[in-house]
């Protein structure tokens, strides 16, 4: 198979990480080595969300959500599902899609409570966060939800919907409690924002390391 270099954008580190395929599909489950020396000890472990991007032949940017699925023996080799498929195009337009797929780190918290945990998002809507943690709550628990970003804290309210076991963690689907349009608005506005954002830094940087597929 022919080898492909991508970028993948994880929690722990604050720029996309150079990879290359070396075997695989990389639309459904492959599996990935690091580029950079200095990504060889990123701390990655079973079930973390990633974001995948590699270019087309049109140059448009593809961005897939994935999860890493296994870890080799050596420990620089990473296996990654791949999940749904977002298309950038070249111009890189503004689509909207339901769900969007990322990894950022955060913090949840349960209302009139001290209780907290450390969460990272797999996927971000209008309307709800995917989040995985090993803190405990509940379903119908009150909670506020923190989304560390890059030079910013977004704070939500939201409503655990759904609790699974996933890797060792738990997985939650929170719904976003809005109070009022502004605070809708103001969540469409964020997440547009951070789209674009990611979009935009994975582009420029597989362009300016000339990857090609």
């Amino acid at each position: 198979m022919k080898k492909v270099s991508l970028v993948l954008r994880h929690y722990n580190k604050l720029k996309p990480i150079n990879c290359t395929v070396i075997s695989g599909d990389t639309n459904k489950m492959f599996t990935v080595e690091f580029s950079d020396n200095e990504c060889k000890s990123l701390e990655m472990v079973k079930g973390d969300p990633v974001l995948i991007g590699k270019l087309n032949d049109d140059d448009s940017l593809q961005v897939t959500g994935g999860s890493v699925v296994g870890i080799t023996r050596q420990m620089d080799k990473y296996i990654i599902c791949s999940d749904e498929i977002a298309v950038m195009s070249k111009e890189m337009e503004k689509r909207q899609y339901e769900r969007h797929p990322t990894s950022l780190l955060g913090e949840i918290k349960l209302v009139n409570s001290n209780k907290r945990a450390s969460v990272c998002l797999k996927d971000f809507s209008y309307s709800g966060i995917g989040v995985y943690s090993t803190g405990d709550f509940e379903v119908d628990d009150s909670v506020e939800i923190q989304i560390y970003l890059s030079n910013s804290v977004a704070v939500y309210d939201g409503t655990i919907m759904r609790k699974t076991v996933s890797f060792g963690r738990n997985e939650y689907g929170i719904s976003i409690v809005h109070r009022d349009k502004n605070s809708m608005y103001s969540t469409q506005a964020m997440l547009n924002n951070l789209i674009q954002s990611e979009k935009d830094l994975m582009y420029k940087h597989l362009l300016s390391s000339n990857f090609k597929i």
